[in-house]
C-alpha cells in the first residue's frame, strides 16, 4: 500500500471515528440540524482558499450538479440523521449503526453496479462482522431511554451513505476531490440549515457566547477541520482509486475508534461481550482487506476517470 492510500486510510478511520464523540458534545447543547448544517458550511468555506490557490479548472454544470446531489445524499441524508439521532443514542452506538453501510455497500457493487462478484468467500466476513454489532451494542443498547426510531433514523442514513458512494462511481464528477468537496459540502450545509429553520430551530438556540466556551468549540474546530475537510477529502480520493466496499470498511473501524474514545474521555463502561464484538468486527475488516484482490481491483472497470489531487 503506498503512504498516500496509508494516510488516506487513516484519516478516514481516525478522524471520523472521533467525529461522533464531537456531535454528541455539540447536541446535547445545540439543535442537531443547525450545528450539522453550519459544520459544513464552515467546512465548504475552509476549502475555498484551497482553490483558489491551486486556480483548478471550472467544472461543467453537470459535473457541479451531480456532486450537489451526491452530497446532500451523502452528507445531508446519511450524516444529518446521525446529528439528529446522537441526541438520542450514545455516540459509539450511533458508528455501530452505520457500520451497516459497508454491507449495502458490497451488495450494490455486485448487484448494481456490478463491478465485484458476489462471493462466498467474501459474504461470509461482512456478515460475521454484523452478527458481532449485536455484541457491542450489549448493555447500552438496552438502557432506558435509546431511541428505536432513532436506531432506525441511523440504519437508513447508512443506506443513503451506501447510495451516494455507489453513485460517486457512477456519475462524472469534477476532477479535482478539492472541488468536489467544496460543492458537496456546501450543498449539505444549505439544505441542513434551511432543515433547520423549517423546524424553527433557531429560536431554541442556546445564546451565541456558549459556543465559543471549552468543549462545544473543539468539537465543532475537530468537525469542520479534521472531520469534514481532512477526512472527507481523503474519502473522495480513496474512492476514486479504490473499490467502494473496501473504503467504506471505515464504517467497521470507526464504532471501535468511538467506544474507545468514550471509555477514556467520556468515563464510558465497556462489556466483555462488547469487547467480543468489537473483535469480531475488526476481524472482518482484515478479512476483507485479505481477500480482496490488490489495490486497483477495479481500475478495469472504473466508470469514470479518477480525480486528481
Amino acid at each position: 500500500m503506498g503512504i498516500r492510500r496509508f494516510t488516506a486510510y487513516a484519516a478516514i478511520y481516525l478522524l471520523w471515528g472521533g467525529a461522533y464523540l464531537a456531535v454528541r458534545v455539540l447536541v446535547q447543547k445545540f439543535p442537531p440540524f443547525s450545528v450539522a448544517g453550519l459544520r459544513y458550511s464552515l467546512a465548504a468555506v475552509s476549502l475555498l482558499p484551497i482553490l483558489l490557490l491551486r486556480r483548478v479548472s471550472v467544472p461543467s454544470r453537470q459535473q457541479m450538479f451531480n456532486a450537489a446531489w451526491t452530497g446532500l445524499l451523502l452528507l445531508a441524508a446519511g450524516y444529518g440523521i446521525v446529528f439528529w439521532a446522537e441526541q438520542r443514542l450514545p455516540s459509539w452506538l450511533a458508528a455501530v449503526l452505520v457500520s451497516t453501510s459497508l454491507l449495502w455497500t458490497y451488495i450494490g457493487e455486485c448487484l448494481l453496479l456490478r463491478t465485484s462478484r458476489l462471493r462466498l468467500s467474501l459474504l461470509v466476513p461482512f456478515l460475521s462482522g454484523l452478527c458481532g454489532l449485536p455484541l457491542l451494542v450489549d448493555a447500552d443498547g438496552q438502557q432506558a431511554g435509546v431511541s428505536h426510531v432513532a436506531a432506525l433514523g441511523v440504519l437508513l442514513s447508512a443506506l443513503c451513505w451506501a447510495a451516494g458512494s455507489l453513485a460517486m462511481k457512477r456519475v462524472s464528477l469534477p476532477r479535482s476531490p478539492i472541488q468536489t468537496a467544496s460543492i458537496q459540502l456546501a450543498a449539505a450545509g444549505i439544505a441542513l440549515l434551511a432543515i433547520s429553520a423549517s423546524l424553527g430551530e433557531w429560536r431554541r438556540t442556546p445564546p451565541l457566547t456558549e459556543f465559543f466556551i471549552g468543549q462545544p468549540l473543539i468539537a465543532m474546530m475537530y468537525l469542520v477541520v479534521g472531520a469534514s475537510t481532512i477526512g472527507y477529502v481523503a474519502f473522495l480520493w480513496l474512492i476514486a482509486h479504490d473499490s467502494a466496499s473496501r473504503t467504506t470498511t471505515f464504517t467497521y473501524v470507526n464504532p471501535i475508534v468511538a467506544m474507545v474514545l468514550g471509555v477514556l474521555a467520556a468515563h464510558e463502561r465497556i462489556s466483555t461481550l462488547q469487547l467480543v464484538g468489537a473483535f469480531a468486527v475488526l476481524s472482518s475488516v482484515v478479512a476483507v482487506w485479505r481477500m480482496q484482490s490488490p489495490a486497483g481491483e477495479l481500475d478495469h472497470v472504473e466508470l469514470h476517470r479518477a480525480p486528481e489531487i
